[in-house]
């Protein structure tokens, strides 16, 4: 056997030249957490996109990546567009928040607006401790109150709508039906509102999410608004009068189209195995073989880390008989296999809340081939459902638009949502064991509620593929 110089380089001092193997597998273990970092992306569909503004709270989605081992950096770049080239003092559109849910990091940057254009920005995070493995992170964004659109004659109002008028004159917003990421103040200098109650905690200022247009009897414009309008007492007279109460100004905010959210570690931890002292020893091999094992599970491929419908940042699964249409809503995604693979384990981690409560709900997983085939019988997982928001709520029906995932005129504020609200969701785990996919196929994760009348809002879905032994 002849020795290259690379083995007079592995091989430890006072030890034979055979300990080279030994040296250089325990060298490449310890070398995998900087070596192999990992990367990887989201994307939604740019002819469909999702688009939200909020103006009282920060709001976003959440989304889980597998970072890799013992990571102490991660750089993120943000794909994404503004619907107009309006700007804060600052020159923002408004300001995006991304921040690691496994601990207290965050970063805060202004959004820049594009007028229509795509274009990204970066963020570099730092954990304050090594993360491995999935971690989730928000991604909120606050709108600026931007242009003065012109003003409105104010009719009343309750709960979550306003009712306004047309205005005549040259400083008159024009009513016009469909989305909107508009603000409505009531107190502007030289136009306010007259309120039939005690102004103490009066918000007013009301994001506008949507209008839909009224008849010649009714309202030009019933908007849809959040917060909603206090009731008791009552500010605004709560039935609409066609003498106005005064006027309100529009005012433009800041709206985020998102279209991609891309991550690569940047730095990390090197491996911890013990140097191989002796070359023929067990004990140090044996934390190699384990550095090798952790490895192989934290470095393989995610399958899926975000789950959307058409302008939706989520999505809802729901039976048939269910609001907001009568047939089954599904979701899932695809995946192929380019090798032959055996004892595999398919994981799938969905984050949801109720639409409705029921007290025998159950998701019901099902693995098929390119073909529709079932690959193994369908997994039914039974769920609890104590946390639910119907479609009458505050939240769910005025500055969300889940309940309709086919809707083109949804709310403003999308199903975007408050960080709090991601943290107090509920989480499944569904993991379908021993598992052979042949190469070269296209297989489809398919996520159903069952019984009927059941429905959930799923804002975070994570899958990945996990090789059981060898």
């Amino acid at each position: 056997m002849a020795w290259k110089k690379i083995d007079d380089d592995q091989a430890l001092p006072d030890m034979p030249y055979s300990s080279f193997l030994a040296n250089g597998l325990t060298t490449n273990a310890n070398s995998y957490n900087d070596d192999l970092r990992r990367g990887g992306g989201i994307a939604w569909n740019a002819t469909e996109p999702v688009t939200w503004s909020s103006y009282w709270a920060s709001q976003g989605f959440m989304f889980t990546v597998n970072v890799g081992q013992q990571v102490l950096e991660v750089d993120f770049r943000v794909t994404y567009a503004t619907l107009t080239a309006s700007a804060d003092a600052d020159g923002f559109q408004g300001y995006v928040t991304l921040q690691h849910l496994g601990g207290s990091e965050f970063v805060t940057v202004g959004l820049l607006p594009t007028n229509g254009a795509v274009s990204y920005f970066d963020i570099t995070l730092p954990f304050n401790a090594a993360a491995t493995g999935p971690q989730a992170f928000s991604l909120t964004f606050k709108s600026s109150q931007l242009e003065d659109l012109g003003l409105v004659d104010v009719q009343g109002g309750v709960q979550n709508t306003i009712y306004l008028d047309q205005r005549a004159g040259g400083t008159a917003y024009p009513i016009t039906q469909g989305e909107k990421h508009e603000l409505l103040s009531l107190s502007e200098p030289g136009n306010s509102v007259e309120l039939t109650g005690p102004p103490d905690d009066f918000p007013l200022k009301y994001q506008i999410n949507y209008i839909g247009t009224g008849t010649i009897s009714a309202p030009d414009g019933f908007a849809s608004v959040y917060p909603s309008v206090t009731s008791n007492p009552a500010q605004l007279n709560p039935t609409y009068d066609p003498v106005k109460i005064g006027a309100g100004t529009v005012f433009e905010l800041g709206a985020m189209t998102l279209l991609g959210v891309a991550f690569n570690a940047v730095s990390a931890n090197v491996g911890t195995a013990p140097p191989q002292l002796s070359h023929n020893t067990a004990a140090p091999l044996s934390a190699v073989i384990r550095s090798q094992n952790d490895a192989r599970y934290l470095f393989q491929p995610d399958l899926c880390n975000g789950v959307s419908q058409r302008y939706a940042l989520g999505a809802v699964i729901a039976s048939a008989s269910t609001f907001p249409v009568n047939a089954a809503v599904s979701t899932g995604f695809s995946f192929v296999s380019n090798t032959i693979v055996d004892y595999l384990t398919l994981s799938v981690t969905l984050r949801y809340f109720g639409l409705n409560a029921s007290r025998n709900s159950k998701i019901v997983l099902s693995l098929l081939d390119d073909t529709d085939t079932l690959v193994v019988p369908e997994v039914e997982t039974p769920i609890a459902i104590y946390r639910t928001t119907s479609p009458q709520s505050v939240i769910g029906m005025t500055a969300r638009g889940w309940y309709d995932p086919s809707a083109v005129a949804a709310w403003g504020m999308r199903d975007s949502m408050a960080q709090s609200e991601m943290e107090s969701a509920q989480t499944v785990a569904i993991n379908v064991g021993n598992l052979y996919l042949p190469p070269n196929k296209v297989f489809t994760v398919k996520l159903e509620m069952a019984p009927e009348d059941t429905a959930i809002y799923v804002f975070n879905l994570y899958g990945r593929l996990v090789t059981s032994i060898g």
